[in-house]
């Protein structure tokens, strides 16, 4: 098992990419604490984990709420007396032409992707430095490394996230904590599938169109599965990328080879 009785710190969690990497871990041997503002897809997460229910809780959060997301962490410490791994998924897409992309999208993209990440990492950071070592992996996305039609405000968010990432890895490593983050391509998740359904209807197409035109930009033909996402973030965590920080793992089926 290889993150056998480590405290892996988990957001994100109801659905996608987050749910699966919650399964791998707790196969693994992890102690999770899971969290997502949607409680009822956090409870079925919980619920798949079987016999390893046991070793994890799970909170809804909103990583808006710097309260809520400050209650989690210190939730963590105060049951486990330590984090191991943080691994900052929660994440929202809203797509659209800049002349009509609402305000109130813009600001859900910036409150969730950039500053949920900052508040998750800005309350566990001190436990890190007394601990004097640790990970944390930040999901950003194949749209932090390419421009995508219609995508312009939620590829900002996650380049963003990617300068944050590189930038607190140097912060980090006097303290021995590693910080990588993942970019995943198009993974068969609800928030893909979303994405794809609105660009059908502002299109006027359908769906699988949509869906084939997206399959195409990676090499390999075809959408990611959650799993292997979490595969690679779930090596992050582990001793086996113990000389990686500040890096970047791309699992985007070669889109940016192209």
């Amino acid at each position: 098992m290889r993150v056998k009785d480590k405290i892996c710190v988990l957001t994100g969690a109801a659905s996608g990419i987050g749910r699966a990497t919650a399964r791998l871990f707790a196969e693994e041997g992890a102690i999770l604490v899971i969290s997502d503002i949607d409680e009822e897809g956090l409870k079925e997460t919980y619920n798949l984990l079987g016999d390893q229910k046991r070793k994890i809780s799970y909170i809804t959060v909103d990583v808006r709420n710097p309260k809520e997301v400050k209650e989690m962490i210190e939730f963590t410490i105060e049951k486990h007396g330590r984090i191991d791994v943080l691994i900052v998924n929660a994440g929202v897409v809203r797509v659209g032409p800049i002349d009509e992309f609402p305000d109130e999208d813009y600001d859900l993209l910036i409150d969730v992707n950039l500053k949920g990440t900052f508040y998750t990492c800005k309350f566990a950071i001190p436990y890190f430095k007394e601990q004097g070592e640790g990970s944390i992996i930040t999901l950003a996305s194949v749209a932090a490394h390419i421009g995508q039609v219609n995508h312009a405000n939620y590829c900002s968010t996650k380049a963003g996230v990617l300068g944050f990432t590189k930038a607190l890895a140097l912060d980090m490593a006097p303290f021995n904590v590693r910080v990588n983050s993942v970019s995943p391509g198009a993974t068969d998740t609800p928030m893909l599938q979303s994405d794809v359904a609105k660009q059908a209807r502002d299109r006027g197409v359908d769906y699988e169109i949509v869906k084939k035109e997206f399959e195409k930009e990676g090499v390999l033909g075809r959408w990611a599965e959650p799993e292997e996402i979490a595969t690679g973030i779930l090596f992050l965590a582990t001793d086996d990328a113990s000389y990686m920080t500040g890096a970047d793992l791309r699992m985007d089926g070669g889109w940016t080879t192209r």
